[in-house]
């Protein structure tokens, strides 16, 4: 079985600054939350208590993104041939899922306090989320650039995302009281917030799922792969092929390759390693070589004496015995 792995690019700067990022933005964002926390009991306000708990969560997805970075760092091992690279995208289910969960907690209370929503300190609520608004705006611009490198990053930039807009929800929430000085606007901002949450984090699920059940990437056409392989000079066949990912930018290639009778093997599997990895960015291929029985079969099944038929006709009147 010939395998090879090109250099893939795995910049140590770059992984470097993922986490310098993650830690300023696991900063502000606990810091924040504690400061939404307090504002939530002095003004009395659930979408203030949404946007902590929302908070919370971030600073979990961003800790749980660090301790991910770290933990698929550590080496590999003869029990885990490709280290701990995995559980970043279990991370990133985890944080998904973790939002749906805050989500519904918040959306039950919400609907609890419709029918009678207490007094609200608007004042209050407007200047505090103002300054969660500025601060996840922060945080959201400095995950920006790494969320399309790392589907760890990403989740972090959805959470950061979600409780942005949440911020702004309660933002015109509070100005709504004051202009219409109903409070049932709280509660109504609090289940929008969960809205929000539920669709920010639907596409991450998704994405994360896809992974962890060995799904091929989204972004390659595994019918063209094969087409390629087949066009390889002195490939008849292409058969058993899969396609995953292990982690964010890692993707994995096997295949076996029914080869004519006569090719160099070698050369064949050198050339099939190099079609995936330049047209379509494989760098991580293994390939099975099968030779074929004759080199103008190309189904490998050609025999030089056919087969006995199963049937033998006797007599003058096609009877048949077995």
């Amino acid at each position: 079985m010939e395998h090879k792995e090109l250099k893939t690019e795995h910049p140590s700067d770059a992984l470097a600054e993922n986490k310098r990022t993650l830690r300023i933005a696991l900063a502000i964002t606990a810091a924040m939350m504690l400061i939404e926390a307090a504002g939530s009991f002095l003004s009395g306000s659930l979408a203030l208590l949404a946007d902590a708990g929302h908070m919370l969560t971030d600073a979990a997805a961003l800790g749980l993104s660090l301790f991910a970075f770290w933990l698929s760092s550590r080496p590999k091992t003869v029990s885990r041939t490709f280290g701990w690279r995995r559980f970043e995208i279990f991370a990133a289910f985890i944080n998904g899922v973790a939002l749906w969960a805050i989500a519904g907690a918040i959306g039950y209370e919400a609907f609890k306090r419709l029918s009678a929503p207490p007094e609200i300190k608007s004042g209050m609520m407007i200047t505090i989320a103002s300054f969660g608004l500025i601060s996840n705006l922060a945080v959201g611009a400095a995950l920006f650039r790494g969320r399309n490198r790392s589907l760890n990053i990403k989740g972090a930039f959805l959470h950061v995302l979600a409780d942005a807009l949440g911020s702004i929800g309660v933002l015109a929430g509070g100005v709504l009281i004051q202009i219409t000085g109903s409070y049932a606007w709280d509660p109504i901002v609090s289940a929008g917030v969960c809205v929000l949450i539920l669709w920010s984090s639907g596409r991450l699920v998704r994405d994360s799922f896809h992974v962890l059940m060995e799904g091929a990437p989204v972004h390659l056409d595994v019918a063209a792969i094969q087409e390629t392989l087949t066009n390889v000079p002195g490939v008849v066949e292409v058969h058993d092929l899969h396609v995953w990912t292990i982690t964010s930018g890692f993707v994995s290639l096997s295949a076996h390759l029914k080869i004519s009778g006569g090719q160099d093997i070698q050369e064949t599997i050198r050339q099939a390693h190099r079609v995936v990895s330049s047209r379509f960015k494989v760098l991580h291929s293994t390939f099975q070589p099968e030779i074929a029985e004759e080199a103008g079969c190309e189904t490998a099944s050609c025999s030089e004496t056919p087969p006995e038929p199963l049937l033998k006709v006797r007599g003058e009147k096609g009877r048949s015995t077995q």
